[in-house]
């Protein structure tokens, strides 16, 4: 009877988990570390502040400013 993959990885995972005497301990700690850093990140998001409303005034349109008017143009003509 050959062991499945699941029983190989079990096995390996259990063995680096208890070969060293606190090493379960650190790791737990590490996990709430990371859990509780997850949550302050999440109420960060909650708790900043709503972007400003848009302007309520419409926009204007402004003349097109990087070529000359028809009259400037004439003007130059002339010249």
């Amino acid at each position: 009877m050959h062991p499945t993959w699941t029983l190989i990885i079990v096995v390996v995972l259990a063995a680096l988990l208890f070969m060293r005497p606190g090493k379960l301990s650190s790791l737990m700690e590490d996990l709430g570390k990371g859990i509780s850093g997850f949550r302050k990140g999440m109420d960060e998001g909650r708790n900043q502040p709503q972007p400003p409303a848009p302007p309520t005034e419409t926009p204007r349109q402004v003349a097109d400013q990087t070529t000359p008017s028809s009259s400037q143009t004439q003007d130059r003509v002339q010249n």
